[in-house]
């Protein structure tokens, strides 16, 4: 192992996005590292089970949600945060009050990488969605319209202005040292040109699912996202789709109040349940496909079928079809439809046969060795 270093984490809590950053910080403390964590005050019992110092946001303030609103209604509100001045000066405060060797950031998080290149010290993107749609593909001008907040703070910073005829994503994260992309390398889009500080390091967990355990009675897992995106439709469909079917249901509500839902007689209900608990003894996963839930099946081996909703799912869902993962279907699917896509990806085996397949390429990447290898190199 490289010297113990000092690493400073920055996080922000929108979900899926977390699972990598509280991975790797585990696995950081585990090997003797000093790892330091910036985030808001709701991520502090996870990050210091890992192992952990968590310091709190002591300027950035994450929007407020109020009754019914989910984080898609203030989008404005989520660029100030991540992109504004206020988190990139609780990184600098960070970094002065106790030195740090490395800079971690959730790679939206461009006012921390801002913070770090203002510091120069060496800075890490950690990438927890689909890396070729943000720099070359379909997504890449979705994050432009931040531009003048990302120009600000670069501005406060007293740092260079971006080119502004380039892709803003792209040319902020060629700025960091690393970009280390969470995922299977054969799971995103292929790149016509891979930048040379760009690795891709497999999915990165909290809690590694055990072996298989295959089920004598067919097991469906139903989980969508930990954010609240008025899934609660779309989660009564899937139910009373499997109603009809002889399976067993966990299904994890993500904060959709169970009030809402009709009991289905062969569904378990539970508000959260971590998924190396029940993913070696699934069948099927049904999701929205956000990227976390969709590497932890595939880390497991089990098929899905995917009903994306939003945000970057859909390109997820389009790789699970593509690569023979699971069925995609459109999030307004009947009830019907549904349980026919799980009864035909449970009955036909070649969705189970590259389900394994990925598995054995995903667990090639080590389970954050990699990843781990990467950071301790720039000790």
């Amino acid at each position: 192992m490289a010297r113990a270093g000092r690493f400073l984490v920055a996080v922000w809590a929108a979900g899926g996005n977390v699972m990598p950053a509280a991975g790797l910080a585990r696995l950081l403390a585990g090997r003797g590292h000093d790892v330091r964590v910036l985030g808001p005050p709701v991520l502090a019992k996870r990050f210091e089970q890992a192992g952990c110092t968590f310091h709190p946001y002591r300027r950035a303030r994450a929007p407020h949600l109020v009754e019914e609103e989910v984080l898609d209604d203030n989008l404005l509100g989520w660029t100030r945060f991540i992109a504004g001045t206020r988190l990139a000066d609780d990184v600098l405060a960070e970094v002065e009050a106790s030195p740090a060797d490395v800079v971690i950031a959730d790679a939206f998080l461009s006012s921390a990488l801002s913070a770090a290149e203002k510091t120069d010290l060496p800075a890490v993107a950690l990438v927890h969605v689909l890396y070729q749609p943000c720099v070359e593909g379909r997504n890449v001008t979705s994050w432009d319209p931040t531009r003048p907040i990302v120009d600000a703070t670069r501005r406060h910073l007293g740092l260079p202005m971006l080119d502004p005829s380039a892709p803003l994503v792209a040319t902020l994260w060629a700025r960091a040292r690393l970009v280390l992309a969470c995922m299977p390398e054969s799971f995103d889009f292929p790149l016509t040109s891979r930048p040379r500080n760009l690795h891709y390091v497999g999915p990165i967990f909290d809690d590694v699912p055990g072996p298989r355990r295959p089920p004598k009675r067919p097991r469906v897992l139903v989980s969508f996202s930990t954010t609240d995106m008025r899934q609660d439709g779309v989660l009564q469909r899937v139910l009373d789709g499997l109603e009809t079917l002889d399976v067993d249901v966990v299904c994890t509500l993500g904060g959709v109040p169970i009030e809402g839902l009709r009991q289905t007689r062969n569904a378990q209900i539970r508000d959260w349940v971590p998924h190396a608990e029940v993913l070696p003894s699934t069948s099927v996963v049904v999701t929205h496909a956000g990227l976390s839930t969709v590497l932890s099946a595939m880390a497991s081996g089990v098929p899905l079928v995917c009903l994306p909703l939003g945000r970057e799912q859909p390109l997820n869902a389009e790789r699970v079809a593509a690569l023979g993962l699971g069925r995609n279907l459109p999030c307004e699917a009947s009830a019907d439809v549904i349980a026919a896509a799980v009864q035909d990806v449970i009955s036909d085996g070649r969705f189970a046969e590259r389900a394994h397949e990925m598995a054995e390429v995903t667990a090639g990447y080590g389970q954050g060795a990699l990843a781990v290898s990467e950071v301790e190199a720039l000790l």
